[in-house]
């Protein structure tokens, strides 16, 4: 279903049975069909749910209504919420964003320049993949030191991190993303 989708694993049959009211049909479909692996280039990943929820409750002031579906490269968390809704939850920069009320459109408009401009610092990916080389599926580019605690958002101040690990560090150092 998505483009370029690289394949890592089958997504466990009891998740899907666990999200299958949660969750819109196209995201059943892409657990179905395509897995857990990557897409968009290696920029989006395709997630286990109960890899991030626990995290995502504890550091997001939505993580009770919400689905954590994908990881971005820079370790931001694309969820469904409310099951109306999709956001983004931006780690690095302390905010989040409701972006669609549709899953299909989603996929639709990934191929859409602008759209994934306004998202996603899709420029700055390909100059990190440039210099670092392609992610592993459990990899993201995190910011050396973090833009919270005064880094610099370029490719010569990031390195490859764990994802889940990268984003538990920055939530205990900022606090994780809560509405003030």
């Amino acid at each position: 279903m998505l483009k370029d989708f690289v394949k890592v694993a089958d997504m466990p049959q009891e998740v899907i049975e666990k999200y299958k009211n949660q969750v819109p049909a196209e995201l059943l479909q892409i657990w179905q069909e395509d897995g857990l692996g990557t897409f968009l280039d290696g920029y989006l990943k395709v997630i286990n749910p109960d890899d991030y929820l626990e995290l995502l409750q504890d550091s997001y002031f939505r993580g009770e209504i919400s689905i954590p579906i994908f990881a971005t490269a820079f370790g931001d968390i694309i969820t469904w919420e409310k099951n109306e809704f999709l956001g983004i939850i931006k780690y690095k920069d302390g905010t989040f964003d409701i972006f669609l009320e549709n899953l299909s459109l989603f996929i639709k408009f990934l191929p859409d320049k602008s759209f994934t401009d306004d998202y996603f610092d899709i420029p700055l990916y390909k100059k990190a993949v440039a210099k670092q080389g392609q992610l592993a599926y459990n990899e993201c580019f995190g910011f050396v030191p973090l833009l919270a605690l005064g880094g610099f958002k370029d490719v010569d101040h990031m390195d490859k991190v764990k994802v889940l690990e990268h984003i538990y560090l920055m939530y205990q150092l900022t606090g994780g993303v809560m509405d003030d």
